[in-house]
């Protein structure tokens, strides 16, 4: 197979040749946003939340108190967390080895935890990275803890969904080589949006041929619990739209489809391997599409 980091398209520079920050020393870019909110840390954070079903140490007791009211509706909450999380290593793993696509852009990178994602790739080579997010603080941990060292790279962007150009703008140019293939993580962010489908469809036009769309959808399709507790949180003032298979489908309209296409996140890559009722504690679909 062609490692599409060494077979650029012609004309295209040598990724070696391309200027690259050191890892960890960007400067986070002027922005109102980094202005906080005078309830910034009163406001629960998803992300937040995410990291305390994690048992992690990013959270605020609004956080934990969002959780309790996660886990009230949804005891098995933290087990979906849980499926979730490790799904990442293994499309990781699948966009390394099987598709040799080793430069990552992570949109919403929230709160670190391990296995950090150049961690993975760069089992498997030199590893590009760009940690996205809007939220300025949780970027800013993300960079003190994730940093990589050469000749791995790693960069820091703050930058957000809601403006595709943001995320391929000039310092996420520095590490990452939008004219070959790149893997775009969306895990955990579109159930936060009531409408990205133009969106994704904005930031998959700035993709070259041969790039890949890790998505992680929360969705109601596996068990009633899942829809009480997207109900109990958006109640208490978290956002979640949960999607179906096919609503999660059409984010990758236009691409093939990597495996089995649209599974649960405890399913997906494991075929006749998995177990027929872990579908139910996965409360999430993940699937992998790849740019013709």
């Amino acid at each position: 197979m062609t490692d599409h980091l060494t077979a650029a398209p012609p004309g295209a520079p040598a990724l070696e040749d391309a200027p690259a920050s050191v890892a960890g020393r960007w400067e986070l870019p002027p922005s109102p946003s980094l202005v906080l909110e005078g309830d910034y840390v009163e406001r629960a954070s998803p992300a937040r939340v995410h990291n305390f079903l994690l048992r992690g140490h990013d959270h605020s007791s609004s956080d934990r108190e969002m959780a309790a009211v996660v886990l009230a509706a949804d005891p098995q909450a933290r087990v979906a967390a849980r499926f979730t999380h490790r799904h990442r290593e293994l499309a990781l793993t699948y966009l390394a080895v099987e598709r040799r696509i080793r430069q990552v852009l992570v949109v919403g990178c929230g709160y670190p935890l391990r296995p950090y994602v150049h961690t993975v790739v760069g089992r498997y080579g030199m590893a590009r990275v760009v940690y996205a997010d809007a939220d300025p603080v949780a970027l800013a941990r993300a960079r003190a803890v994730m940093s990589a060292a050469p000749p791995s790279h790693t960069g820091f962007v703050l930058a957000d969904l809601a403006q595709p150009a943001t995320l391929a703008g000039v310092q996420a140019r520095e590490v990452l080589d939008f004219t070959r293939p790149v893997a775009v993580l969306l895990h955990h962010v579109l159930h936060l949006m009531p409408d990205p489908y133009d969106l994704v469809a904005q930031l998959k036009d700035m993709l070259a041929s041969g790039s890949a769309l890790s998505i992680v959808h929360a969705t109601g399709d596996l068990h009633p619990r899942h829809v009480a507790a997207a109900e109990a949180a958006r109640a208490a003032g978290m956002p979640m739209w949960l999607r179906s298979r096919d609503e999660v489908e059409a984010f990758c309209v236009g691409w093939r489809l990597a495996r089995n296409g649209v599974e649960p996140t405890a399913r997906w890559g494991r075929g006749l391997r998995a177990d027929p009722g872990s579908g139910v504690s996965s409360a999430a679909y993940a699937v992998i599409a790849l740019k013709p």
